[in-house]
């Protein structure tokens, strides 16, 4: 009988379960490319957690140079992870774009003014030159969604407000199907809209709601 020792600091797993099946516009050779990298981003993450927990237990100090950047890096390798893992968890092929009796579209046309406002927004921050996110969080503060430009994976985000949808606009995930210009990118947007998972969407805006924030 063998027995998996409890490691003393956090480690993750790759979510096999949330990498999409064929996509309309996004080949499979985009996403398992795409994948691969999501899948470093978990290993790195268990590499630094490692890192840090043996350096303290070993009596060493974060605050000496090499040690300093490992620290500094958590935050873009967690966050590229975990935006991932939104990406991935909210793509799937065919399904419909929700109705405007129910509740997502009707919050999204609430908070934005319309519907296809919101989508122009959040497409049009998309289409900024720059490598980064473009997410639609919910503000529990006043359950409001509101669409955010973010750096890389972690310069921007908001402390506390929750992802709802999240596209990544690094090239790495649109180049193979449709390469680096700015019509490239515009045409990945609309490929990513196809094949947006709404109920997932509107799964997470439930939960999201349900959320209340310390006063």
């Amino acid at each position: 009988m063998s027995v998996t020792a409890v490691l003393p600091y956090p480690t993750y797993q790759v979510k096999n379960n949330l990498k999409p099946e064929t996509l309309d516009g996004l080949s499979d050779k985009l996403l398992d490319q795409h994948w691969m990298l999501y899948k470093g981003y978990v290993t790195n993450v268990n590499l630094l957690n490692k890192s840090i927990w043996d350096c303290l237990n070993a009596g060493g100090e974060l605050n000496e140079p090499r040690m300093a950047e490992v620290q500094r890096r958590i935050g873009f390798e967690y966050n590229g992870m975990v935006l991932h893992e939104y990406y991935f968890g909210a793509m799937k092929k065919g399904v419909q774009e929700p109705s405007p009796s129910s509740d997502l579209h009707k919050k999204l046309s609430d908070d934005f003014g319309g519907f296809e406002r919101w989508r122009k927004q959040f497409m049009e921050i998309g289409k900024m030159r720059g490598v980064g996110w473009v997410i639609s969080y919910i503000d529990p503060s006043c359950q409001r969604f509101i669409n955010v430009w973010v750096s890389d994976h972690e310069v921007g985000n908001i402390a506390g407000f929750i992802p709802i949808v999240a596209m990544d606009v690094w090239e790495h995930a649109y180049v193979t199907d449709y390469g680096t210009n700015a019509q490239g990118r515009a045409e990945y947007i609309q490929a990513f809209f196809r094949n947006l998972d709404w109920n997932v969407v509107a799964e997470r805006l439930d939960l999201a709601l349900q959320s209340k924030v310390a006063s």
